[in-house]
């Protein structure tokens, strides 16, 4: 696994891990962090983001639970 320098992708790894784990509260409430935290990308900054591959992934999985 690759460095997680955002909090966006230590999220998004504890929400896999809550769904791996069946924590479906624990998977919501983390759900709703990452969306909080995507929420404040932004500003006069570019982002240069690449792994929003990772973000789709973890509201696919939130999806299926």
């Amino acid at each position: 696994m690759t460095e997680q320098r955002r909090l966006s992708d230590k999220i998004i790894a504890a929400h896999k891990q809550a769904c791996e784990e069946n924590k479906l509260d624990v998977a919501n409430m983390l759900l709703q962090a990452l969306e909080m935290d995507i929420s404040a990308i932004g500003g006069n900054k570019e982002d240069h983001r690449i792994a929003t591959e990772m973000m789709e992934k973890a509201f696919e999985r939130h999806g299926a639970l």
